[in-house]
């Protein structure tokens, strides 16, 4: 602990020096721009020096001198907007010499703002307020919503509470969504109608009765399905209960407002439906495979300590024993074929079919060594206890870790409830997003 905090101590240290010296850097650049008079490039200078480092007294002194002056020359330009009854330039002016006022105080120093410059601010404010009122107001009553919603923004961001400039904003906003919305109704585009009408709602509350036609619209718009019982003629049993328990599931999950789920029993009036969802599962095959087993030929690595003549010491040499290790190999797969449509029950018209095959497979490739695993070295070897020209060593890092990753190698495979839960979880997946689709789309 005592090595780390030294460490961190100084670390942080030199964070410091190198945070000084960027500092003074900073403030030389600006002490040369300030005696070309160019104010304002040298106080922002100045302000990022102080940033880095708010003890550099020097910077401090140069921001307060060439600060002042960069404000009373923003001051000096709003003024003349002012005289000239350049409202609007009068107003944007004033504004970026708040904020740079606002700016400079946040790192500590006071600039000189006379007051009066506010009330000249309010004075030309309220004027360009009005003449804006009055502009964005003529432009909505030619519904020219866009540049109308534009004038309001801006009203409502310099003084949220002038007069009715909140009511003509939404106004201008959301009317056009409105009219559209309703053509939308009108044209049989009930899904589309209910979004545009809900992200009205969203931003404008009850913005006129858009809440009686979003609730007509998704009356219109939703779509009775029944779920038809699913064919199994594959012969596994079960797996057509369990794809249409995994279907209605991921169909209710898209909570989609309309699609209405119906099964085939439930007593209804034939005028309440409109959809009905067949699926028939033709095929379901499992091949669970077999484990096939290969002994492999390799050698145990081991350091061995011998005596050099030459030296007359010791040292190290790599020599290697001729062992056996065994590798494993499965592949385990299920195979499934379905078809499914959506049927429009009063024309009998299909809307959405089709035939799908899909397979879910595991495969399995480990090793086994019942000795030290970490100095099993792959190779070949013809002869156990003499040595061949055909024998050899694959001791090198590629090799190795090759033959690491297969002793670390899963060696469970998937069963078959598990891939038949792969598979049916595909199929309904399919399915579901061919249903919700074609909702959204129609």
């Amino acid at each position: 602990m005592k090595k780390i905090f030294i460490i961190f101590i100084v670390f942080l240290s030199m964070l410091i020096i190198l945070g000084g010296c960027a500092s003074q850097r900073y403030t030389k650049k600006a002490t040369k721009l300030e005696a070309m008079g160019q104010y304002y490039e040298a106080a922002e200078l100045y302000y990022q020096a102080i940033k880095i480092k708010n003890t550099n007294i020097e910077a401090f002194a140069g921001l307060k001198r060439t600060g002042q002056m960069s404000l009373s020359k923003k001051l000096s330009n709003f003024n003349q907007s002012y005289n000239n009854q350049n409202n609007k330039e009068a107003v944007y002016l004033y504004e970026d010499a708040r904020d740079y006022y606002n700016k400079i105080s946040g790192v500590g120093i006071d600039l000189n703002f006379p007051s009066f410059y506010k009330d000249y601010y309010e004075e030309v404010k309220n004027i360009f307020l009005e003449n804006q009122y009055y502009e964005g107001s003529t432009l909505l009553t030619e519904e020219k919503f866009a540049q109308a919603e534009t004038i309001f923004k801006e009203i409502v961001r310099l003084q949220p509470n002038y007069k009715d400039s909140k009511d003509k904003l939404i106004t201008a906003t959301y009317e056009p969504k409105y009219r559209d919305a309703q053509q939308k109704m009108d044209i049989g585009k009930y899904r589309q109608a209910y979004y545009a009408f809900d992200g009205i709602i969203k931003g404008a509350g009850a913005y006129k009765n858009s809440y009686d036609l979003k609730a007509e619209s998704l009356k219109q718009g939703t779509i009775t399905i029944v779920i038809e019982k699913f064919k199994n003629l594959s012969g596994s049993s079960g797996i057509d209960n369990n794809l249409e328990s995994k279907v209605i599931t991921d169909i209710q999950n898209f909570n989609n407002p309309f699609i209405k789920l119906i099964y085939s029993d439930t007593q209804i009036r034939a005028s309440e439906t409109n959809f009905s969802l067949y699926c028939e599962i033709s095929k379901f095959t499992y091949n669970k495979g077999e484990l096939k087993t290969t002994e492999k030929k390799g050698y145990l690595r081991k350091k061995v300590k011998v005596l050099n003549r030459e030296t007359e010491e010791y040292e190290y040499k790599t020599e290697y024993d001729k062992v056996t290790y065994y590798e494993y190999e499965m592949s385990r797969t299920l195979n499934m074929n379905f078809m499914f449509k959506l049927i429009d029950k009063r024309t009998g018209e299909i809307k959405v079919t089709s035939s799908k095959n899909i397979t879910t497979r595991d495969d399995i490739h480990y090793a086994k060594y019942s000795g030290d695993r970490k100095n099993l070295v792959p190779g070949h070897w013809k002869y156990l206890k003499t040595s061949s020209s055909e024998d050899y060593v694959n001791d090198k890092y590629a090799d190795t870790n090759r033959l690491n990753s297969l002793l670390d190698s899963r060696s469970q495979i998937k069963d078959y409830n598990t891939l038949s839960t792969e598979a049916i979880n595909e199929a309904a997946a399919i399915i579901s997003n061919e249903v919700n689709n074609y909702v959204n789309e129609n």
